[in-house]
């Protein structure tokens, strides 16, 4: 049995709105974040998942 490396990725969710996304990349989850926080002012959170 071999074992593959998965990559990890980022779910991104507004806790006072509907915004909700998976990324690939961090740096994108932290972009949406941070837009997101400036715009509308709601709390986001980010977690890495597997």
């Amino acid at each position: 049995m071999s074992s593959t490396a998965q990559k990890p990725k980022y779910h991104v969710v507004c806790r006072e709105c509907s915004v909700e996304r998976l990324y690939d990349d961090g740096d994108e989850a932290t972009d949406l974040e941070r837009k997101h926080t400036k715009e509308t002012g709601h709390r986001i959170v980010v977690g890495r998942v597997k």
